[in-house]
């Protein structure tokens, strides 16, 4: 990875992954330590920890992988359930000391949750804030613009500045969300990137950290460009190239790919910059340009 000050926490530790599920489902520790080493091998500074359905009903297990993790890796882990009970058990068997005094991560904290800021009293942690959705009178609502995404970052901030007063901005990392470039008939790639441009922008937003799950983007396209190039790598550069000038400083993705900051002749960035302007099924049509050959 070549992007300076662009901190990437591997993802891999999630059943999203077939060979990570088969690891959960067959208690594989040892597996699972491979795994946590190899991506901080890759360059990983922190790691996401993720096992799914089973740290509902087997606390004994989600111990005994915190545990393991922090046997063979000395970085920061990030616990990336929406259950404040599971989240309870991964922080009271966090070791600061093993992760060099590195802070854990709750993944992550929204409007409908924030009952889980409770659990900064059992360790100090850094939180991640799920900016794409908010709350309305109790409903979770999704939101569709960039404008709605920075209102309820703002909101939200707010909010735990007025019940932890010293909680520094430093300790938070907003999470954009972003979708499918393949599939994105709804401009969501726009939206991303303005509300990354708009927090980015705002003074008193100054030292806080953003965040995407960055292999989201390039899935559901194919492995190569129609020139041979290879695609994925390439779509999130362009994201990261669009975004990281303005604040993007944290990715959830694959430790050891090779990002890159595109030139703005690039033709991946130059087709992707007009996808997004375009919007609709229009731009489905465009992002296949990179892969389809004109009929």
């Amino acid at each position: 990875m070549t992007i300076q000050n662009l901190r990437i926490i591997g993802e891999r530790i999630n059943p999203g992954f077939k060979s990570s599920l088969a690891l959960f489902e067959n208690s594989d520790i040892k597996g699972i330590q491979s795994l946590a080493i190899n991506q901080v091998s890759k360059g990983a500074c922190a790691l996401n920890i993720n096992i799914g359905e089973r740290a509902l009903n087997d606390s004994q297990f989600m111990v005994e992988v915190v545990k393991a993790v922090q046997e063979v890796v000395s970085v920061p882990l990030s616990f990336d359930f929406p259950h404040s009970s599971i989240q309870e058990i991964c922080l009271k068997n966090y070791d600061q000391k093993k992760a060099n005094g590195g802070k854990p991560y709750i993944n992550s904290i929204s409007e409908l949750r924030w009952e889980m800021l409770d659990l900064l009293a059992i360790c100090p942690s850094k939180i991640f804030l799920m900016a794409s959705e908010r709350n309305e009178n109790g409903q979770q609502v999704a939101n569709k613009t960039a404008e709605e995404v920075y209102v309820t970052t703002k909101r939200m901030v707010e909010n735990i500045k007025k019940k932890y007063s010293n909680f520094l901005l430093d300790d938070i990392v907003v999470d954009v969300s972003v979708g499918p470039v393949g599939t994105d008939t709804e401009g969501l790639t726009k939206m991303a990137v303005d509300s990354i441009r708009m927090i980015g922008g705002d003074p008193s937003l100054n030292g806080i950290h953003m965040s995407v799950g960055l292999s989201n983007i390039s899935i559901m396209l194919p492995n190569k460009t129609k020139e041979g190039l290879p695609l994925k790598p390439l779509i999130e550069s362009a994201f990261l190239t669009l975004t990281v000038p303005y604040g993007l400083d944290h990715i959830i993705g694959t430790a050891g790919r090779e990002y890159s900051m595109l030139p703005k002749e690039h033709s991946v960035l130059r087709i992707m910059k007009e996808a997004m302007e375009i919007g609709g099924f229009d731009a489905l049509m465009k992002i296949q340009e990179l892969y389809m050959d004109a009929d």
